[in-house]
């Protein structure tokens, strides 16, 4: 397939918006279904260990949440940027874009690896760990963080292929990754052959090695002329001005991200004052959430693609009606899976634990959250679509509102001045989904009236 075949196909500023948000959105969905098997997988072996094994993983989940944060500054970034050049016909811009995106993941993987191997007990300490579930903690952390750099270029390499439109090849690299760890997470937990076993510590390897071989897929990609961006050494000297627009819509993006990262070490620290088996369901429960909710995502994400293209080629209508064309499918996709979580509860919490008080608790985690997922598929396209503006501060602001005035002040009030227990930190997810909805939808409809015809080529100079 030649380039030109390939951006004419990738183009979304025409055509049907329906379609075309159903073309990005289920290679999206797929990837992301890969991903949460990959996460899976992790604590179904995991759980053949032991439930302190299960809480010692979950303990991990509000580092790699920040280091998703760190890495989607870049990712959100460039995305947005790419996509709005492309959309503009500025395509060295867009492959200035994707370069300067893998020198700042090179810059951030190497800063984190450092703090993180640096700060790990002290990190995984603050997080309240004891005993057994500390050094079990430790053991996986320490691993993870010298897998960073990595991580970092998976994510960059993500976001330059979603600015282009290119959600088919994102999704083939998941595949890569999750069938390698498929294949090494036992080997590596429980030994064979000459390989020890190496318990929560060979899950945390073989999640490293496999999206070092993801990695090298993306690489090989970008390399045989299969994608619309071209990369050029030369450009990967820092540019500010790209780096600068870049980090407009990153930077707050990743700030948004970061602080839901805080919110889930508070509620891990708070669970902890209930017992290993609160911290357990709530690891469980956010794994079980991360599957149920993978529609509004993914369509959340095709709408920065969507909303970016055609703000940058000055196609205001489009722009609305990808906007809520989103809103109707991500609220009607979250709620049919709101329903059935909320319907069978046991089923899902029993693929990972029997044990009966993290099934109780699990089970009063999954009788709230789904309820508010309409919310949440809501308020995750408005925050999108801000991104696919270049306009990341609103999302980060509701983010704050949603986080620092309702979320943790709620989860604190509830479980320190009520009996609810670890019920309380569940309601107060809920109850900021809610304000994440009303605030998202509001400040976007008010944005949108606002907006000239002529602001995106104003946006695109540098």
């Amino acid at each position: 397939m030649t380039t030109e075949t390939v951006s004419q196909k990738r183009d979304l500023t025409t055509g049907s918006i329906p379609k075309k948000l159903i073309r990005l959105s289920l290679p999206i969905m797929g990837g992301m279904f890969l991903q949460t098997i990959f996460n899976i997988v992790d604590t179904f072996f995991v759980s053949r260990i032991s439930s302190d094994a299960i809480a010692a993983v979950s303990m991990n989940m509000p580092i790699l949440f920040i280091l998703i944060a760190i890495g989607n500054a870049v990712a959100v970034g460039s995305s947005s940027y790419i996509a709005r050049s492309l959309g503009a016909n500025e395509q060295e811009q867009a492959e200035k874009t994707a370069s300067q995106a893998i020198t700042l993941a090179i810059v951030f993987g190497i800063i984190t690896t450092i703090i993180g191997v640096l700060f790990a007990r002290h990190i995984i300490s603050l997080m309240g760990a004891t005993g057994n579930l500390f050094s079990m903690a430790l053991d996986y952390t320490s691993i993870i963080f010298w897998g960073n750099l990595i991580f970092f270029l998976f994510l960059a390499f993500d976001g330059i292929l979603r600015g282009e439109g290119d959600m088919k090849t994102s999704m083939k690299k998941q595949f890569v990754a999750v069938g390698f760890n498929i294949l090494l997470d036992p080997i590596f937990i429980f030994g064979l052959g000459p390989i020890p076993a190496m318990g929560v510590g060979g899950a945390a390897l073989a999640t490293v090695l496999s999206r070092f071989l993801g990695l090298v897929f993306l690489v090989w990609h970008f390399y045989s002329e299969r994608s619309t961006i071209k990369f050029d050494m030369t450009k990967l000297i820092f540019d500010i001005n790209i780096i600068k627009e870049t980090m407009t819509v990153g930077l707050p993006a990743s700030a948004s991200q970061a602080m839901m990262s805080m919110t889930l070490f508070v509620y891990n620290r708070l669970a902890t004052g209930f017992g290993e088996e609160a911290v357990t369901a709530l690891g469980l429960g956010f794994r079980i959430d991360s599957l149920a909710i993978l529609p509004g995502i993914a369509i959340g994400i095709s709408t920065v693609t969507m909303v970016g293209q055609n703000y940058g080629a000055g196609e205001m209508e489009r722009v609305r009606k990808s906007y809520w064309t989103a809103q109707i499918m991500a609220v009607g996709f979250m709620t049919f899976m709101g329903i059935i979580l909320f319907s069978f509860p046991q089923f899902f919490i029993s693929i990972f634990s029997e044990e009966q008080e993290v099934m109780d608790h699990t089970v009063s985690y999954l009788k709230i959250l789904p309820v508010c997922y309409p919310f949440l598929g809501s308020g995750l396209i408005s925050a999108h679509a801000f991104q696919g503006l270049g306009k990341a501060v609103p999302a980060l602001i509701i983010s704050l509102i949603r986080v620092g005035f309702v979320g943790i002040p709620l989860s604190l009030f509830l479980t320190s001045q009520t009996t609810l227990g670890a019920t309380g930190i569940w309601l107060s997810l809920g109850l900021s989904d809610f304000t994440f909805f009303a605030i998202g939808m509001l400040w976007f409809k008010t944005t949108f009236k606002k907006l000239s015809y002529f602001e995106p080529k104003k946006e695109l100079t540098t």
